[in-house]
């Protein structure tokens, strides 16, 4: 039954359906049989099949399928993709790689302020000094490192607008509870509009 509805499908998604389709013309009707019994076709039919699954080879090569073709160049490219980014020597994207050590093709992250909390590279003091763009800590003072997550989590500075997202909170948990990004967000668009209030120069 599941061939017959393959070959009725307009888009084909396999080659041998393709094939078969080719070798059928007006002269050739299929129909579905219940059963085998009773049916000498279909008892012949049965006969071949359980004989050839007697064989220690198989005599007849059908060909590998499109859709296996492309199941094993996922595989072998999520394969090199992960090797590459598991290399202990790569240096760039380490901050990242902490949060989500597995590749996956189903995580596409478009939200700036979500790209700065999982990267680390966005308006913060840290960011700031290491592209020496400018020389300058959060006045909080409590945080020496004073990256992005320290305003995600801890700065007293904007401790107003965290109810959700608090210390000790996994930043992974944190990008996929819509309700704790769109607290992120306000943080990080606080900071920027009033970055001259919250962050202080070291000269």
């Amino acid at each position: 039954m599941s061939s017959l509805k393959a070959l009725q499908k307009l888009k084909a998604e396999n080659d041998q359906v393709v094939a078969i389709r080719d070798l059928l013309d007006h002269t050739v009707k299929l129909h579905w049989v219940k059963a085998h019994i009773g049916v000498a076709g279909n008892e012949a039919a049965d006969r071949a099949a359980k004989q050839a699954s007697t064989k220690d080879s198989i005599d007849i090569y059908l060909g590998t399928p499109t859709s296996t073709f492309k199941t094993r160049l996922k595989k072998m490219v999520l394969e090199t993709w992960q090797a590459r980014w598991a290399e202990e020597e790569e240096d760039r994207g380490r901050f990242t790689y902490n949060i989500f050590p597995e590749v996956k093709t189903t995580r596409c992250i478009v939200d700036r302020y979500v790209t700065q909390s999982l990267t680390n590279h966005g308006l913060c003091p840290y960011y700031l000094k290491r592209l020496n763009l400018h020389d300058c800590n959060c006045r909080c003072g409590e945080d020496s490192e004073d990256g992005i997550h320290h305003y995600i989590f801890w700065c007293p500075l904007v401790q107003h607008l965290r109810k959700l997202n608090r210390p000790g909170l996994d930043i992974a948990q944190a990008v996929s509870h819509p309700k704790r990004v769109q607290e992120m967000r306000s943080v990080l668009s606080f900071v920027h509009a009033n970055q001259s209030d919250i962050f202080e120069d070291n000269t």
